[in-house]
């Protein structure tokens, strides 16, 4: 069968379990989740990605809007520790707390009004740096 975006959404429909993403050649390949580091992201590339797509890396920055109690909860649990929650058209991990939305959780720091949603990265997170540290992370994946 050849993939279009028809065949996707009913195969989803139809409650598959996995979706494998292919490049034909035309089409780069961006990996995402649980890029944090050297490893996962040479891990990536050594897959056949042609780029990279972190989120939860950038998050335990120093310049990332997360309230501060959430970038040091985020150094205290890891993947393990997530929960799952429905919203419309989605599924978020969090970090325990009650559903109502992301700002009163991840900007504000309640948990108790909002989530703080990561991804499996989580739990090879163990220091909020900058910006730049992140990404000379990221990159040293990239450079042989």
């Amino acid at each position: 069968m050849t993939p279009t975006a028809e065949n996707t959404r009913e195969a989803i429909e139809a409650g598959v379990d996995v979706i494998i993403a292919t490049a034909d050649g035309k089409v780069p390949v961006v990996a995402a989740g649980g890029l944090v580091d050297k490893r996962t992201v040479r891990a990536a590339f050594d897959l056949g990605a042609e780029g990279v797509y972190a989120g939860t890396a950038f998050l335990a920055t120093e310049e990332s809007p997360l309230a501060e109690n959430i970038k040091q909860d985020m150094l205290k649990y890891d993947a393990d520790d997530l929960l799952m929650f429905r919203a419309p058209n989605s599924l978020y991990r969090s970090l325990p707390g009650d559903y109502n939305c992301l700002l009163y959780g991840m900007r504000d720091g309640d948990l108790s009004r909002g989530i703080a949603s990561f991804g499996l990265g989580i739990s090879s997170i163990h220091s909020i740096d900058p910006v730049s540290v992140v990404v000379n992370r990221l990159n040293s994946g990239v450079i042989a």
